[in-house]
């Protein structure tokens, strides 16, 4: 027989075996597919979650490739990826992954190359190493440890709110574990992270982001996280950077819009020179040259407590002990506000006004010549603790975080009076909260350089109290006619009502007469200028009843 017609038949019918079991494996795919799809859902409603993909197919290599996986907890957390794919290799390729949680925040990864160790272990292979991760599962008890080692995700992973970045990882050392049971998920984390760059305060929504000075980052905490009761404890936590160090704890209650927060705060050193740094903020200009001949900004302590509700921030209560150290020399820009000194300011046209800030000028006026009722009035409306803090107040800092962190941005302030004179002297308008930053650091200065009635006194002559209007003195003439200490209380009170916003509330009264919406604003501030007895009953009825009449502009008169 000749064996090459042998084969010459038999190759055929291996062909035709080959293409059946070929078609009957595409015929019984589709089943299978689904059939995983299915396994993976399940596996993810087990344990709370929710899990859809575009699709699954399956092959010899790789072996299973899912696209437009989706695996989210309801309300808390979502991560897709483009695409994820395994094969007999246990190589487990993910494309570009996202991860979305509360406040808007967002961990992006660019395309990554794992190694399926065993069961339940994975290591990070590309494009970076040194990450990897355990679990394993035992009689309803859960075990996960995320361990680094000098890994690299500078560059693969970032970190963003709202769209702008937050950091730049750099090289990310040390271990974090979660134990799970059916009461609690216990942890601890010690991390620490080189090279980190954090994102400037400062950068505009469409700027290219800018960072910092790199520096090390040490992070400790351990707590416990119950469901049931949607709790949170913190039993202790620790934070450590080049400008900071930070430690405490926290407890969370009914986690969620209306929590119950209690934490207790101490920093042990803030060094703001360095702070700046990091943070890529330029330090103030009148504190530029201190900073280059290395006398710094200073530097500060803090312990402080804080207790409040979430859905409720005027809720919150503080208490804080601040301990400032300045540096050894007075800066020159702050010592020259000892004496007389002019202060020039930016005019709506576009130019510059100089206001003399001495007794030699007509506008000036002294702080013991400032009506006390006056004084009792700006306290109330603007910082009531100013003569008892430091220059900086965090008894409303809670309630501005939660309003900014809900707007994503800095729309509502916490500024002592002390923080509004280093921002009308040294500051732009700028609302970005790295001025927020170098304002907090030139109050701690100014506070450390003048007394108290000297502040006040500069502040009732250069802050704004129209359209380039500057100063108590004008600002009376303007608005009533009169000089300071011809004020009535409810003159005083609409003054004060008017600092927040000088500008955008002029047409709240450009018909001599108080609009519905800025009375209330005059009325408020009468009725704590009663409640603090700083007027009788008889006083507060009759300031209520006086009808205010505010001069049209260019009618009020000149300096007398």
């Amino acid at each position: 027989m000749n064996p090459r017609g042998r084969y010459g038949r038999t190759l055929p019918l291996l062909a035709a075996l080959v293409l059946a079991c070929a078609g009957a494996l595409w015929l019984a795919r589709a089943p299978a597919e689904r059939a995983v799809a299915a396994r993976l859902a399940g596996a993810a409603q087990r344990r709370g979650l929710q899990f859809t993909a575009e699709s699954v197919r399956l092959g010899l290599h790789p072996l299973v490739v899912i696209r437009r996986a989706r695996l989210s907890k309801p309300g808390t957390w979502t991560l897709e990826a483009d695409e994820a794919a395994f094969d007999a290799a246990r190589r487990l390729v993910v494309g570009r992954a996202r991860w979305s949680g509360p406040a808007s925040l967002t961990v992006e990864a660019v395309p990554t190359e794992w190694h399926v160790a065993a069961p339940g272990r994975i290591e990070l292979r590309r494009p970076a190493s040194g990450l990897r991760a355990a679990w394993r599962e035992d009689a309803g008890r859960r075990e996960l440890e995320l361990r680094a080692d000098r890994a690299r995700l500078g560059g693969v992973v970032t970190i963003a709110r709202a769209g702008a970045p937050l950091l730049d990882a750099g090289v990310l050392g040390g271990v974090a574990s979660f134990v799970r049971s059916p009461e609690r998920t216990a942890f601890e984390v010690d991390v620490q992270a080189e090279e980190v760059r954090f994102a400037s305060l400062d950068a505009a929504d469409d700027a290219v982001p800018s960072y910092g000075q790199p520096t090390a980052v040490h992070a400790r905490l351990s707590g416990t996280w119950r469901a049931a009761e949607r709790r949170l404890e913190l039993r202790s936590w620790r934070v450590k950077t080049g400008g900071a160090s930070a430690s405490g704890t926290l407890s969370v209650t009914d986690v969620g819009p209306d929590a119950q927060v209690e934490l207790t705060l101490d920093v042990e050193r803030v060094d703001f020179a360095r702070l700046l740094e990091i943070s890529a903020l330029e330090p103030p200009a009148v504190a530029a040259q201190a900073v280059l001949d290395d006398r710094g900004l200073g530097s500060a302590a803090l312990h402080a407590t804080v207790s409040g509700r979430v859905g409720v921030p005027a809720s919150f209560r503080v208490s804080q002990r601040l301990d400032f150290a300045p540096p050894r020399r007075v800066l020159p820009a702050l010592e020259r506000l000892r004496g007389a000194f002019v202060h020039e300011v930016a005019t709506t046209a576009g130019g510059v006004r100089a206001i003399d800030v001495s007794p030699g000028s007509p506008d000036f006026i002294a702080i013991e010549d400032v009506p006390p009722l006056m004084v009792e009035t700006l306290l109330l409306g603007e910082d009531y603790g100013f003569f008892g803090h430091r220059g900086v107040d965090l008894s409303e800092l809670p309630a501005a975080l939660l309003t900014n962190w809900a707007r994503g941005g800095a729309a509502r302030g916490a500024s002592t009076i002390t923080q509004q004179l280093a921002k009308n002297l040294f500051l732009s308008r700028d609302k970005r909260l790295g001025r927020k930053l170098q304002e907090l650091s030139l109050a701690l200065l100014l506070e450390a350089t003048l007394d108290k009635r000297r502040i006040l006194e500069i502040y009732v002559n250069v802050i704004e109290w129209g359209p380039d209007l500057f100063g108590l003195r004008p600002a009376s003439r303007r608005y009533f006619g009169c000089e300071p200490a011809e004020l009535t209380p409810k003159q005083m009170a609409f003054l004060v009502a008017l600092v927040p916003g000088p500008r955008k509330y002029q047409r709240s009264f450009a018909s001599g007469a108080l609009s519905p919406g800025f009375r209330p604003l005059v009325d408020n501030l009468l009725a704590k200028l009663r409640s603090v007895g700083a007027l009788t009953e008889d006083e507060h009825r009759s300031a209520l009843a006086e009808e205010l009449y505010v001069l049209p502009a260019g009618a009020g008169v000149s300096a007398r």
